[in-house]
């Protein structure tokens, strides 16, 4: 009898499966990770070697102030002092676009002029933002050079100004003496969160094929034959074991894109992002209990629903449980103790991302972890055991309704 089961479970599993992963949308899907991955390399890679930035070029100051303005090679390289008639003959002649006039009320009236030839000058048009860049640089240098020139005005020291403009640089280190960048602190945070998106949405997409399945045969008639030769229980436990395995293949090919973008986006951007093999194998774990989980619900509903389109409004209502952990993000990184996260661990519906979530922090809550987990396969067990039911007892009910009564019969086992 157990042998017949699970063959009868094995061969609609055998089925479901390769209809699956042969639908143009499922493999669309399942390839849009790796090629946007691919393309976003592309385009990195394009515009790190054909959209280098314009150096900033020479910068033209006019000094008819009290103070006698003096540049420095190593900390103004770019300046360049000119008198008022040099610089507007070069603005008429097309060679410069602009120059800085300090005007003989500073430093007593702190206002710099910068002026600007009709038409934006000549050379090489730019646009909007590189002019802004480089506008950006060149006040910064200006700036430098009029404090470097008060200083010497007042009497100071070279070795004081040197000491004076040189910036403090502040380096983040690990507690082993790597360096830590704010890109990888920011980036080692967001990456679990984007793989929880990731397997939420895996999770949607399978049992949202689980559903079509069911409701699509319905319509069909295909289940009544297909009844005819195997029981409505194997024929369940086929379709869920078998779309889930889909699913499985999905994300596994996620992960191996990962797995290889990962070192290449670490290289890219200076980053030293890693996923650790425990965070991989509980995410899968969670992934596995959270599609049984819905894929029963999903199953259920598509047998109660008397179509396509009231099965896919129904379990529009589910939708919302899966997102809210990732809405309360905010609340897991400042208080992941509290009764909130706690109930969104524990609650099946939301544990699945509940439960990414916390595998995120940086100190991970086994505890929370651990109780999510048994929740989660406590709620498989029982969810399984009653979408079989109803399964059961409304999957031939085609076009119709089944009343409230038989709902609960079938829960209760007397339907």
């Amino acid at each position: 009898m157990r042998r017949s089961f699970l063959r009868l479970v094995l061969l609609v599993a055998q089925r479901d499966y390769l209809r699956t992963v042969r639908r143009r949308g499922f493999i669309a899907g399942t390839l849009l990770l790796p090629a946007a991955m691919a393309l976003m390399f592309g385009i990195s890679a394009f515009f790190s070697t054909a959209g280098s930035q314009q150096p900033l070029g020479q910068v033209l100051v006019v000094d008819e102030s009290p103070v006698v303005l003096t540049t420095d090679q190593a900390l103004t390289p770019h300046i360049l002092l000119v008198d008022r008639a040099d610089a507007d003959a070069r603005l008429a002649a097309g060679t410069a676009r602009d120059y800085y006039l300090v005007p003989a009320g500073w430093p007593a009236a702190p206002d710099i002029r910068r002026i600007v030839a009709d038409g934006a000058g000549s050379n090489k048009p730019l646009s909007s933002i590189e002019a802004l860049r480089l506008e950006q640089s060149a006040q910064s240098e200006i700036e430098l050079m009029l404090r470097l020139s008060i200083l010497r005005d007042a009497g100071l020291p070279d070795s004081a100004l040197a000491q004076l403009l040189t910036p403090t640089r502040v380096t983040s280190v690990s507690t082993t003496g790597d360096p830590v960048t704010d890109a990888s602190v920011l980036a080692g945070f967001a990456l679990p969160y984007i793989f929880t998106l990731i397997f939420v949405l895996s999770i949607f997409i399978t049992s949202g094929y689980l559903l079509q399945s069911v409701t699509e045969e319905k319509e069909n008639r295909v289940v009544e034959i297909v009844l005819s030769s195997i029981p409505a229980l194997p024929l369940m436990a086929g379709k869920v074991l078998g779309l889930g395995a889909a699913g499985l293949t999905q994300v596994a090919i996620w992960l191996v894109t990962a797995l290889i973008a990962i070192p290449l986006i670490n290289q890219q951007f200076s980053l030293d992002v890693s996923l650790s093999p425990v965070q991989l194998v509980l995410a899968v774990a969670f992934f596995c209990l959270g599609y049984l989980g819905y894929g029963a619900i999903f199953a259920a509903v598509g047998a109660v629903a008397p179509g396509a389109r009231e099965g896919q409004q129904y379990s529009s209502f589910f939708g919302f449980f899966a997102v809210v952990p990732v809405i309360a993000t905010p609340l897991f990184v400042s208080d992941p103790s509290s009764v909130i996260c706690w109930a969104l661990a524990l609650f099946p519906l939301t544990a699945p991302a509940a439960s990414l979530e916390l595998l995120a922090l940086p100190e991970v809550p086994w505890l929370m972890v651990g109780a999510s987990f048994v929740a989660q396969l406590v709620f498989v067990i029982v969810a399984t055991v009653l979408a079989g039911r109803i399964f059961r007892a409304t999957l031939l009910l085609y076009g119709v309704r089944p009343s409230l009564g038989r709902i609960v019969g079938a829960l209760t086992g007397r339907a």
